[in-house]
């Protein structure tokens, strides 16, 4: 993975929540739909047992990261106030995605000490060409509110589970897909199961 795939990583809170102190997340992401979010947690436990993996991403916390807002202290009202524009801004269609691909990316050693942790994700082997599209168009109304943005490079994925060894990228047999109508702004705090959904904007 490069630098820049790194950097976007961390800034999307791409770590354990075990290896990081309380903190709040606030970023725009994609969410699947219920269903195959719970399809997607049986197959990560799955495939899991085959590799001795035990814990993967719940369904409630899966989602496709697109850019953080910010990380640490809870959010400002004005921040807040200018990640709302950037959402209403937008105006893109619906598309679908296909998640066909599974792969781990570089890990850290978390701060607490031990081995790293290796984030083995979902990816999508076409490139995703109208998510990145999003992914730009988020990107170019954060500049414009002179918002801290992440790097041009995107490398969308959809994390299924943290472990200390790497997996032998595979296709899946049976890819994910769904119809992206909405992109949401989320709000999440590691160790709370479920994240606080600020704001949804209708793709279309």
């Amino acid at each position: 993975m490069s630098h820049a795939m790194e950097m976007q990583f961390e800034l999307f809170g791409g770590e354990p929540a075990a290896a990081t102190a309380l903190e709040h997340r606030y970023y725009f992401t994609l969410l699947p739909p219920p269903a195959l979010a719970q399809d997607i947690e049986w197959g990560a436990k799955r495939l899991g047992r085959r590799l001795g993996v035990r814990n993967v991403v719940r369904a409630e916390r899966q989602h496709v990261s697109l850019h953080a807002v910010q990380r640490g202290a809870e959010i400002s009202d004005d921040l807040l106030s200018d990640a709302l524009e950037v959402g209403e801004a937008v105006r893109r269609p619906g598309f679908d995605i296909v998640f066909d691909t599974v792969m781990t990316f570089s890990g850290r050693r978390p701060k607490t000490g031990g081995r790293a942790q290796y984030p083995t994700v979902l990816s999508c082997s076409n490139g995703a060409r109208d998510l990145l599209g999003l992914y730009g168009d988020i990107r170019t109304q954060m500049q414009r509110r002179g918002l801290r943005v992440g790097p041009r490079d995107f490398a969308p994925h959809l994390t299924i589970w943290y472990g200390p060894e790497r997996v032998t990228e595979r296709r899946l047999r049976r890819p994910y897909r769904w119809a992206v109508r909405s992109f949401w702004l989320v709000h999440t705090v590691p160790g709370i199961s479920r994240p606080d959904y600020l704001a949804e904007w209708a793709l279309g």
